[in-house]
């Protein structure tokens, strides 16, 4: 994600295994559990239990108080889903196991007694503190009563095992019992405190965030300003249509926060017909009933701007695809022009490619190592109707880049020394009127793009993929047809629609996008090409209130992992000393 620098919340996605799989697994570790703890405490502590002692050990240990709370959790917080319920209580289960393998190393019974009560306090907390992330700071009152349940049970199977007979004295009790009270209430004081400091600088709850993203909920926020920016066009026909939305709105923050689901919900919408004038719609049904337009489709251009352009309302989205054009075209084009300034301006490689359509340009950018740019790097002083900007974003999914060209400093203004003299050269390409195009856009796996150009003899091949940055197989694709076109531009849309994606997709599929080169080369046909801009209805973009938000998240999510930290260091402290 790079310099968005809100990594933190992919550490927290992963994949839950089905709930079958959890409940057998529950079952099965159990009976581990049981029969590891009492062959533990035979080996390393002066008691020799009964093996006759395993099944209680197992069940009333290591299964009731598991389970219970596995099946008490969604129903006492409506909506949790029971496959996260099982995968907490198989995390505090073997939480739990850990702790009894330390009780077996236990030297003298007062030793015991404080590493049983801190396992008993260790999973209240663990339960409170994942319930309140995933489901919201305004639950707390139940979630402190329901995972009461899971120590509760333990403290009783405790007893019921024999440890009443270790004559522990009231006063060990009650200052056992306070110490869980106490825990739970310094833990529910810090993600109040948390809460807090996040809503008093960027009016947004820090727990709604992270329980709306570990859920894909679509919401919105309450930030940003109002404004109204371009949206461009792009658009093919060579008896199809393909027809490319570039608004000046980057597709994030994140999930369904804001517009994070931008691109994903403009290509459904265009590949449905919906964003082109009235006459193309009676089209696009005609297409749907086997009609000429049947080819038509959509896809989504990422132009170079960062954060502070991201929608802080997913419906404004629709006001987007309101701006989407229907381009006057030509065929008459250039041959695409390709240039390199790395070296010349200090980069390790920043690269144009570039074409004329009649009068106008379309311009593709790739900075290497370079994230994002802000809106006025390139085109503070050019017309949207003359220059149509693509950001490439090509760059590993999983390794992006971490630099942010910010406007007026000395790397935009030698990046716009180089965008203007490639455009006074793009200017001079001849102009041949034998355009021709194929596309095909895929929409199984994800959404995906193959383009195929010809003007003069010169092919020239464009893939996209609907994705923050390019897996390697992409990339490895991309350099496979070199040998077959002249050129071949991969991008990706900059997406930020899926956390989970961010932090888990290695790869694509890559077949399904060279069946869409293959169609893209089939279909490929003489054409008409051209672009438009158009301004947007009023939206809110999140512009600084962006900078706010991930500033205050990334500070206090470490704050909250020191607190986390202090308070369990006090807590042995607490019990121990």
């Amino acid at each position: 994600m790079g310099a968005d620098n809100v990594d933190a919340f992919q550490r927290l996605v992963f994949s839950v295994p089905r709930l079958r799989v959890q409940a057998a697994a529950l079952v099965v570790l159990s009976g581990l559990y049981g029969v590891a703890t009492v062959a533990a405490i035979t080996l390393f502590t002066p008691f020799a239990p009964d093996p006759s002692r395993i099944v209680p050990v197992a069940v009333l240990v290591f299964f009731v108080p598991f389970v219970v709370a596995a099946e008490l959790f969604p129903r006492v917080l409506d909506g949790y889903p029971r496959a996260w319920s099982y995968f907490l209580a198989l995390t505090s289960q073997f939480v739990l196991f850990v702790y009894a393998l330390v009780l077996s190393g236990a030297d003298n019974v007062g030793n015991a007694w404080s590493i049983i009560w801190l396992s008993f306090v260790t999973l209240y907390l663990i339960n409170i503190l994942v319930l309140v992330v995933s489901t919201g700071i305004d639950r707390s009152d139940r979630i402190l009563l329901a995972s009461l349940a899971e120590p509760a049970l333990l403290i009783a199977a405790f007893y019921a095992l024999g440890g009443s007979e270790l004559g522990f004295s009231t006063y060990r009790h009650v200052f056992a019992f306070a110490s869980l009270l106490i825990a739970a209430g310094f833990l529910v004081l810090v993600l109040v405190v948390v809460d807090y400091l996040i809503r008093s600088n960027t009016d947004v709850s820090a727990f709604a965030l992270t329980s709306g993203l570990l859920r894909n909920d679509r919401e919105s926020l309450d930030l940003g300003v109002e404004a109204r920016p371009s949206v461009e066009t792009f658009a093919v026909d060579n008896g199809s249509r393909l027809t490319v939305a570039a608004p000046w709105v980057h597709p994030g923050p994140l999930g369904g926060f804001g517009g994070g689901q931008l691109s994903g919900n403009l290509i459904d919408a265009l590949n449905d017909g919906r964003g082109t004038d009235a006459a193309d719609r009676v089209e696009v049904e005609a297409a749907a009933d086997g009609g000429a337009a049947a080819g038509d489709a959509g896809f989504f251009f990422h132009v170079p701007c960062t954060h502070k352009e991201d929608l802080s309302n997913p419906a404004d989205a629709e006001r987007l695809l309101d701006a989407v054009a229907d381009p006057d075209r030509t065929d008459r084009a250039s041959r695409l022009v390709t240039e390199s300034y790395g070296e010349r301006e200090g980069y390790a490689d920043v690269r144009f490619h570039g074409r004329r359509i009649g009068d106008r340009q379309v311009v593709v950018l790739h900075g290497e190592g370079i994230d994002d740019y802000d809106t006025g790097v390139f085109m503070r002083d050019v017309d949207h109707d003359e220059v149509l900007l693509i950001d490439q974003h090509r760059h590993d999914i999983q390794r992006g880049p971490d630099v942010e060209i910010q406007y007026g400093s000395a790397e935009a203004d030698r990046l716009k020394r180089a965008f203007d003299d490639f455009r006074e050269r793009l200017a001079a390409a001849d102009l041949a009127d034998d355009y021709a195009a194929g596309f095909s856009v895929t929409r199984d796996s994800q959404n995906a793009l193959a383009m195929v150009e010809r003007v003069d003899g010169q092919n020239v091949l464009w893939i996209g993929v609907d994705t923050n940055g390019l897996t390697p197989d992409v990339r490895a694709t991309a350099d496979a047809y070199r040998d077959e076109f002249d050129a071949v531009i991969p991008f990706s849309t900059d997406t930020h629609a899926s956390i989970h994606e961010l932090a888990n997709m290695r790869e694509s599929d890559v077949d399904a996008i060279e069946r869409a080169v293959d169609r893209a080369v089939d279909d490929l046909a003489p054409a008409t090409v051209g672009f438009e801009s158009r301004r947007a209805d009023p939206v809110k973009l999140l512009k600084n209130d962006y900078n706010g938000l991930v500033f205050s998240v990334n500070i206090l999510i470490r704050l909250t992992i020191i607190a986390l930290v202090t308070l369990y260091a006090l807590l042995v402290l607490w019990l121990f000393f």
